[in-house]
């Protein structure tokens, strides 16, 4: 487990108030959007949209991410604790992060798992580009399936490089437990990230259904 600067816990929520000036928001904006339905009525329609879109048409990526060892333990599934203001807790969370100007997906994906959690990892698979709330937001990403081979001698003391308003907890489950982890921690009071959620209640699925 480590812990960047200071636990996730300690934040809190201080206020809220209406923005009554978009322009003064950095990272989100919101339109109003017309558009035709299929019987060609023109309808409104509000949305949340990402300022910091790249040409690339991909605003971000999320790696789960896998530990995996030789000398016989379990696969473990890297995860991490942000307090989420919006959401007024600490969530619980794949590692992730905005895709820079000049990167792809992949370079982006590896990139931030470094600087995050201090890992070397490869990639074993991506998703298409996905969709978080569509009919709030334009926001995407790609879920990127990552292993971290725990034998190699940059795994041993990983490192992270936060930014100044990073303050992230990483720690591990079993692989094989994911699902009912994450229900004690949700137990315990902390917000579940829906991405990471679906990605544990896909696993029970298949388990259920011996798919």
């Amino acid at each position: 487990m480590t812990v960047g600067k200071g636990a996730p816990e300690k934040a809190m929520l201080v206020s809220t108030a209406p923005v009554t000036d978009p322009n003064t928001c950095k990272w989100i904006g919101l339109e109003k959007m017309i558009y035709r339905d299929p019987n060609g009525v023109e309808r409104e329609w509000d949305c949340a949209v990402r300022k910091t879109r790249n040409s690339g048409g991909v605003d971000g990526i999320g790696m789960l991410t896998i530990l995996k060892y030789k000398d016989g333990t379990p696969d473990q599934v890297l995860l991490q604790k942000q307090f989420r203001p919006p959401v007024d807790g600490v969530c619980i969370e794949v590692p992730a992060g905005l895709i820079d100007n000049g990167e792809t997906p992949e370079i982006a994906a590896l990139r931030e798992l470094r600087e995050e959690t201090g890992y070397v990892g490869k990639i074993t698979g991506m998703s298409p580009i996905i969709y978080n709330d569509p009919g709030f937001t334009n926001t995407n990403m790609s879920l990127v399936t990552v292993e971290v081979d725990m034998s190699l001698p940059e795994n041993e003391n990983p490192e992270t490089n936060l930014e100044d308003n990073e303050f992230i907890e990483c720690f591990t489950v079993p692989f094989a437990e994911l699902n009912s982890e994450l229900d004690k921690l949700y137990a315990q009071g902390y917000r579940l990230d829906a991405r990471l959620q679906n990605v544990a209640h896909g696993i029970e699925i298949a388990r259920k259904y011996k798919l």
